[in-house]
């Protein structure tokens, strides 16, 4: 049976890409209030972690995305910590399918159970995930603590300038935040052409085994990740 294909992004997102978005998967525009900092309200990186299939969500995210996952068919599992303005980064986790990057003194309980299997590699940065994409043996960073953690353990890195990242409410964004995985392809929320180390960028996921989805002509913008999930 084929998986119905979802993808859990910011609902800021440029009309221009969310239609290109929509031919890849069905779109879940996520927003909340009065739970996370104001500027991270969107941003579903902040309230939810995935890994492979396994999705676990902070008990406090707006109950009627619990409504639709459900009636969606997408598994989710409850992390243990609710996100506060002083508190968006348990869930906040890059993973691969072999290492884990945190600081790992943030990571809720039920995520590092999730991750107990994985490599872990603990950096400053809690904000990991919004970070750092995370290819199957390399990465890109937009932090330079992420960038020192992941080639202290020999990971092909490419670390990128956050100036050319638009995150409303901040003076810039990080890259990761800009970006989704799924299969073999790199979803980004902009286009390269705006970004000063886009070419750069753009070879290094392609040498890595990776195609490039630019969703649209703008400059990159951070969204806070976009979050490809399947139904079970």
């Amino acid at each position: 049976m084929k998986h119905k294909l979802f993808a859990i992004v910011n609902d800021i997102i440029l009309p221009e890409a969310l239609n290109t978005l929509e031919r890849i998967a069905t779109p879940i525009l996520f927003s909340s209030k009065d739970i996370a900092y104001p500027s991270l309200a969107g941003h579903i990186d902040v309230f939810l972690f995935q890994h492979n299939r396994s999705v676990i969500v902070a008990p406090n995210i707006p109950s009627h995305y619990l409504s639709l996952f459900d009636k969606y068919n997408i598994e989710y599992t409850f992390g243990k910590t609710p996100i506060t303005p002083n508190s968006c980064t348990p869930y906040n986790v890059a993973t691969n399918g072999s290492i884990a990057i945190h600081n790992f003194k943030h990571t809720d309980s039920v995520v590092m159970n999730n991750i107990k299997h994985l490599k872990h590699i603990n950096c400053t940065q809690a904000y990991s995930r919004c970070s750092t994409l995370l290819l199957e043996n390399a990465a890109i960073t937009s932090d330079k603590s992420i960038e020192k953690a992941l080639k202290q353990s020999n990971i092909n890195t490419l670390y990128v300038t956050q100036k050319d990242i638009i995150l409303p409410g901040h003076a810039m964004g990080c890259f990761g935040g800009c970006c989704g995985v799924v299969d073999n392809n790199v979803v980004i929320n902009g286009s390269l052409a705006h970004h000063s180390q886009g070419d750069d960028i753009r070879q290094f996921i392609t040498l890595n085994g990776y195609n490039i989805i630019e969703l649209s002509s703008t400059p990159l913008l951070d969204v806070g990740s976009i979050f490809f999930v399947k139904d079970k």
